[in-house]
């Protein structure tokens, strides 16, 4: 399969940690340059770029960035554009996920949780497209959500749970939108994955989320970053404005 990826340049919003760190060493593995943003963890960045510049061939950069600022977006496209050229490949990952039920959310946290996942990823996209048009060149955005746009959480997260449908429906107007100009818009909506975040629930409760899972496993974020690569590859050129369920077989849709 040829994904044709190598020297390519990608930005990963929140490539510091978990998910978005397996991201960016996905996409370094097949030869991409890479921009690994975060908004407060610098040190898990200077991580993963040391880790990419240490067991591949290819280049990273961290770069801090709030996605609730569309200055500050701005800023790290232009890093990665005086680095290494134009921004092909945009992974927007960073989500801000609040916790509890109905009764605790405020308004603030209702709205912050919309400013950092969808706001934030349509800015994102509006600048990358942007760039991408005035290089006359392609490009592909991937955007994560997860299957609780679908299902809900069972743990209660709704703002969460509502921006994530959200950025699906921008998904794929955006990908009709662009289609024609050779941009790939494309979303992958994973069901539990283990990473930090949910470590003490999988803990709590791993017999009550293996059940829910036909492949009787809990996701690993390498298993995210494989199909992050492919929508972000050649491979992928026939597909966009589609949501792929990386759920074990929970969603089957």
């Amino acid at each position: 399969m040829e994904l044709n990826l190598k020297d390519k340049v990608a930005l990963v919003t929140g490539g510091s940690r978990g998910i978005g760190a397996a991201i960016c060493r996905g996409l370094a593995a097949e030869g991409v340059k890479v921009g690994v943003n975060f908004s407060t963890s610098g040190d898990a960045a200077n991580e993963v770029v040391a880790g990419i510049q240490r067991d591949f061939a290819t280049a990273a950069l961290a770069l801090s960035g709030n996605l609730e600022d569309p200055a500050e977006i701005a800023r790290m496209f232009d890093v990665l554009e005086q680095a290494w050229g134009t921004v092909d490949i945009l992974v927007n990952n960073a989500a801000f996920c609040p916790g509890g039920p109905l009764e605790s959310y405020t308004i603030e946290t209702w709205e912050k949780t919309f400013r950092v996942n969808v706001t934030g990823c349509f800015v994102a996209s509006r600048e990358h497209i942007n760039r991408l048009r005035a290089a006359g060149r392609t490009g592909k955005i991937v955007n994560l959500v997860s299957q609780a746009a679908f299902l809900g959480s069972t743990s209660g997260h709704l703002p969460y749970d509502s921006s994530k449908g959200a950025l699906i429906s921008m998904t794929r107007a955006l990908a009709r939108e662009v289609a024609r100009e050779g941009i790939n818009v494309n979303a992958i909506a994973p069901g539990m994955v283990s990473t930090e975040m949910v470590a003490a629930k999988l803990a709590a409760r791993m017999d009550y989320y293996l059940e829910r899972i036909p492949l009787q496993r809990i996701a690993q974020p390498g298993d995210i970053a494989n199909a992050v690569v492919f929508l972000a590859s050649d491979a992928a050129s026939y597909m966009t404005g589609t949501t792929m369920d990386l759920t074990g077989g929970m969603m089957m849709r």
